[in-house]
């Protein structure tokens, strides 16, 4: 460095500045002043800073590499410096000296106590006289009694946030107990919610189909309709346990590739009988018909179809409602748009749309049934899966509906092969019983469940014998030896888990078909039968069909189908 370089000597410049050090453009080392030399004889002419001194920011912590983009960057704010091979740390500025391009950094030690001062062996006439540092020492010095209350005041906050752990700790296990019991309530509530509803519809099933004798028109009508209404009970407990499932992170989702056409065409045909009835035009537009989605298929369905229940009941008679997909490739996601000619939303109105239990106010809640916790399920749904939900509507013209599910790496088939369905009339068809047709143990203490299975089971050619209690179903398997058990599990004297457990246990029974058939429908349920040795479970109430179908399923390839 020269005298023109600053318009005053060196040596003037050294008093000044005894920490002061000049770099190039390759942030080499150029000269160093006295003092840093003094105390970093490793800094030396030549050598890169980045090799001696590591620059962090005292907010992040965070190291960072000194380059001339940072310092243009910073020019105004100051750098903290720390020797990689001292206990030296420096609080500099830089200055940008361009002609050639060189940068100056004015500094000092940035010394917090005293003893720091000792281990570097600087004395006061190393700093300059104009640094603040002198002012910061003469303060440590004459503070002591400031410093003996602030320890004081460190310890009282400590206690203090002691005390207040202490008190979140207990706030937390009672929190946790509380929710303990609302699911325990919640659990006990579907059992005794969906035993009732079991036999409503199982009945109504066996009505229907002539298990008990045929009908006239006037009754089948009126069991359709008591059916209907079973149904639509079911689907509001079903909603209630869901939206609280979800409120208490207990929801997870059974994620596989999924066919969206066969998602679509299974989610119109459960709305298309209510959509005959209004004459309502359906329809599903693809823009791609052979595209793989992961999902939870299931829930899948369970919002397809609420935005398409939703959209056929606010749809005036002759309307029309469509579903339609659509591949985004670049965001890697998929579009489902439920689209129809319905009375609409008013602005106001749909930033509450989407709150549970929330009705729209006017005639549309005098007009139009529900609870209102449809779309609230919808979206969280959907956002369970990582999509979002959006909406457009206009009052008279109806409304849109679109969902965002993000999938990396959309699969598109080259050959689409909907999955094979079956009929009960295809598993029961009208062979003759031979033999060695199927012995059925149904398990259950609710007298009105039991002979409506019963019945449902030897209308399709199935042996059937009964048990009342959990010691009574492991009496008879050992008596009778069944082809398949259906257990339900909460039964007297001993319930359903421990009978399964209790079979197992028996190397006679090991391989036997076990169907857990039980009203408790909450997380974890499932996964408990299944642990005992369940090979299967189905939730109450069970369709008829369903049942027989997974019957089947189960039953040893021996045995007569």
């Amino acid at each position: 460095m020269t005298q023109a370089d600053f318009m005053i000597d060196r040596e003037q410049f050294s008093k000044l500045f005894p920490f002061h050090f000049l770099l190039d453009a390759n942030m080499r080392v150029l000269q160093t002043g006295a003092v840093l030399a003094r105390i970093c004889p490793q800094f030396r002419e030549g050598q890169e800073i980045n090799d001696h001194f590591s620059l962090f920011d005292l907010s992040r912590e965070r190291a960072q590499r000194i380059t001339p983009e940072l310092i243009s960057r910073r020019k105004a704010g100051i750098f903290i410096l720390k020797s990689a091979s001292s206990d030296l740390s420096l609080r500099l500025q830089a200055m940008i000296l361009r002609d050639p391009e060189r940068y100056l950094f004015l500094g000092s030690p940035w010394v917090r106590e005293l003893k720091e001062m000792r281990l570097l062996q600087l004395v006061l006439n190393d700093f300059a006289l104009h640094d603040s540092t002198i002012d910061l020492i003469q303060i440590t010095q004459t503070n002591d009694i400031t410093k003996r209350d602030l320890a004081t005041s460190i310890t009282n906050l400590e206690h203090s946030v002691a005390i207040r752990t202490a008190e979140l700790s207990l706030a937390n296990a009672e929190l946790s107990r509380v929710m303990r019991s609302k699911d325990d309530f919640l659990s006990a509530m579907s059992h005794e919610l969906r035993t009732p509803l079991n036999a409503i519809l199982g009945l109504s099933e066996s009505l229907a189909e002539g298990v008990y004798g045929d009908m006239n028109t006037k009754q089948v009508k009126s069991i359709n309709t008591i059916a209907e209404s079973g149904h639509h009970l079911l689907s509001l407990i079903n909603d209630l346990l869901d939206i609280a499932k979800i409120g208490a992170g207990k929801m997870e989702l059974e994620l596989s590739k999924v066919n969206v056409e066969d998602v679509c065409q299974a989610s119109l045909r459960f709305v298309m009988e209510q959509a005959q009835k209004k004459k309502i035009n359906l329809k599903l537009v693809m823009d791609n018909q052979s595209v793989m989605l992961t999902a939870d298929e299931r829930r899948l369905k369970q919002i397809l179809v609420n935005l398409l229940s939703n959209s056929v009941k606010f749809t005036p008679d002759g309307g029309s409602v469509s579903l339609e997909t659509k591949c985004d490739l670049e965001s890697e996601s998929l579009m489902f748009s439920v689209r129809d000619t319905g009375i609409g939303i008013a602005p106001d109105d749909l930033k509450r749309l989407f709150s549970p239990f929330t009705q729209l106010d006017s005639k549309l809640s005098r007009q139009y049934s529900g609870t209102g916790l449809g779309l609230t399920l919808v979206m969280k749904l959907v956002e369970l899966h990582g999509g979002s939900v959006a909406v457009e509507s206009e009052i008279g013209k109806g409304s849109c509906f679109t969902i965002r599910i993000p999938c990396k790496g959309l699969d598109t088939l080259n050959q689409h092969n909907p999955s094979d369905t079956i009929s009960l009339s295809e598993i029961t068809t009208a062979e003759t019983l031979r033999s060695n047709t199927p012995l059925i143990l149904v398990a259950d203490d609710n007298e009105i469940n039991l002979i409506t299975v019963t019945d449902y089971l030897r209308a399709n050619n199935l042996r059937v014998i009964q048990a009342r209690d959990g010691l009574e179903a492991v009496k008879m398997v050992r008596e009778h030896i069944p082809s398949l058990v259906l257990m339900d599990i909460q039964m007297p004297l001993m319930d359903g888990l421990d009978a399964i457990a209790h079979l197992r246990a028996d190397d006679k029974h090991t391989d036997m078909p076990i169907i857990a058939l039980t009203s408790r429908a909450m997380v974890g349920d499932r996964e408990r039968c299944i642990a005992v040795g369940a090979n299967d479970y189905l939730s109450k109430p069970v369709n008829m069909k369903q049942l027989v179908k997974t019957i089947h399923n189960h039953l040893p390839k021996d045995e007569t189908r």
